[in-house]
């Protein structure tokens, strides 16, 4: 059952194996992707931290973003700047950074971008 708790202002956060499947992951793929496409977005870029976590939800998150038809640049492990960087640079239309944060180790999170503006509030409940 999916725990509404995760989606936060500024972000999608909650504990890796539990609240953050792998299941949930793809669906958010899935989800961002009609969001971006919607915005006549086709590319994203990907970037993660260095938890345990982070590349299974990269891999799910990734799966959900090409079957929603876009094509995924995965930029490594970046800190967060980085994934910014790299929207701009690449170029792409959007960008996913899996991040626990300053967080617990046992957390992790998303923290998703169209253009450069960073998704918030009623755009990430949206999804």
């Amino acid at each position: 059952m999916l725990n509404w708790t995760v989606f936060r202002e500024y972000d999608v956060r909650g504990i890796a194996d539990t609240e953050l499947t792998d299941e949930f992951a793809y669906s958010l793929g899935r989800a961002y992707g009609a969001a971006l496409r919607a915005a006549e977005g086709r590319t994203v870029a990907v970037g993660r931290d260095v938890r345990d976590s982070s590349p299974r939800l990269v891999e799910a998150l990734g799966r959900g973003l090409t079957d929603s038809g876009l094509t995924v640049f995965d930029v490594g492990i970046v800190p967060t700047p980085g994934l910014y960087f790299a929207v701009v640079h690449l170029p792409a239309d959007g960008g996913v950074m899996v991040t626990g944060s300053h967080n617990p180790i046992e957390y992790n999170g998303f923290k998703m971008q169209i253009g450069t503006a960073s998704l918030h509030g009623e755009e990430i409940r949206a999804l």
